[in-house]
């Protein structure tokens, strides 16, 4: 009997630790996406589950890069570069890691934090 309730027990247990996703952020289009970037205002929507506080928190380590303007009716964050080039931009995606995004959505595409990287912000 002891062996039945501990294989429920590790099953109950390892069906809640697989169960968990990731945080999924968006943008409206590539095209957006791309004008963002050339004028160095790009716009993510983050998870509704973060908090204007907790972006706020993380947002204070990246200032020498960016500043980070949340809207928090849309959760729409725009990133305002400081110096807009690729390197800068790569912080975005420890920004978008620390807030435990890890994929972003565009157009119904759904990228992983280093596509989305190299496939946008690195040019």
């Amino acid at each position: 009997m002891k062996h039945v309730l501990f294989g429920f027990f590790f099953l109950l247990s390892g069906s809640f630790a697989f169960s968990q996703v990731g945080n999924t952020a968006s943008c409206t289009s590539v095209k957006n996406l791309k004008e963002g970037v050339s004028s160095g205002n790009i716009e993510v929507t983050l998870p509704s589950q973060l908090t204007p506080e907790e972006v706020a928190s993380f947002a204070k380590y990246y200032e020498p890069f960016f500043n980070v303007d949340f809207n928090s009716k849309n959760h729409v964050a725009t990133f305002q570069m400081v110096s807009n080039t690729s390197d800068a931009r790569r912080v975005i995606i420890r920004f978008l890691a620390a807030n435990q995004i890890q994929t972003v959505i565009i157009e119904g595409k759904s990228y992983q934090l280093q596509d989305f990287y190299q496939n946008f912000l690195e040019k």
